[in-house]
């Protein structure tokens, strides 16, 4: 009887935690502090943005090798509205490209977690073609990738018995878990396009282009300073040298 309890509450951890591991949300922004979920975007038809097999419901992929691969939409909303969200919200960082339009257009992105019993592969692709008007294409391509032992596997067999769950435990903690790492990427991988972008749109980090110009130093202006009386015969004296 007591070994039908303690089966029947270990399936129950079980069920539960692999339920767990399904749920993943995706939360991928460019990482910004305060960053909202949604944001008004202003109408930019010089700039034209587009990714390629783009599906709004469908930002990430998360196999988890008991389950059928499951897609993830982004609680930020998809990639080419993110990029429309950036140029709206902080265009002081893109003069270039929302003074003369251009295009961008991601060829690929790819956000993944992929289980294989005793390995998890999480990676990151964004490959992107840049062009701003008057200026030559450039390409962008990024790569990341997580491997640990981040596993179903490994948590099912950490539930079944103690002994790995004793190292289960730190180890998630310390490399993070499947959502974690999907999140983490997909932010490097934001983070590193957008910086390209400014500076390809002249941003240097403090002003725009336009606004480097070399000025020469200027004296303050000094006021004037009271003078003291002069004694009238050292005027007297100081006249006739």
């Amino acid at each position: 009887m007591c070994f039908r309890v303690h089966f029947y509450s270990i399936s129950i951890l079980l069920v539960s935690f692999l339920g767990m591991g399904c749920g993943i949300s995706l939360r991928v922004y460019r990482p910004f502090p305060s960053e909202k979920s949604f944001d008004f975007v202003k109408k930019m038809d010089h700039i034209q943005i587009q990714v390629k097999d783009e599906n709004r419901m469908k930002m990430g992929v998360y196999d988890g090798y008991f389950f059928q691969p499951e897609g993830l939409p982004n609680e930020y909303g998809p990639l080419s509205y993110l990029i429309r969200k950036e140029l709206s919200i902080r265009g002081e960082r893109f003069p270039l490209l929302l003074d003369r339009g251009g295009k961008i257009f991601v060829e690929e992105f790819q956000l993944a977690s992929v289980d294989r019993c005793s390995k998890n592969l999480t990676f990151v692709r964004l490959k992107a073609r840049i062009q701003i008007v008057g200026y030559a294409e450039e390409e962008f391509s990024f790569y990341d990738e997580i491997n640990s032992h981040v596993t179903n596997c490994y948590l099912t067999g950490s539930l079944v018995t103690v002994v790995p769950l004793i190292w289960y435990v730190p180890y998630n903690g310390f490399r993070g878990n499947r959502e974690d790492q999907l999140n983490q990427l997909g932010r490097n991988s934001l983070s590193e396009f957008f910086s390209k972008l400014e500076s390809l749109s002249g941003y240097n980090g403090r002003l725009p282009l336009e606004d480097m110009k070399e000025t020469l130093p200027t004296k303050p202006k000094q006021s004037p300073t009271r003078q003291e009386p002069v004694d009238p015969k050292l005027k007297e004296i100081l006249e006739s040298l």
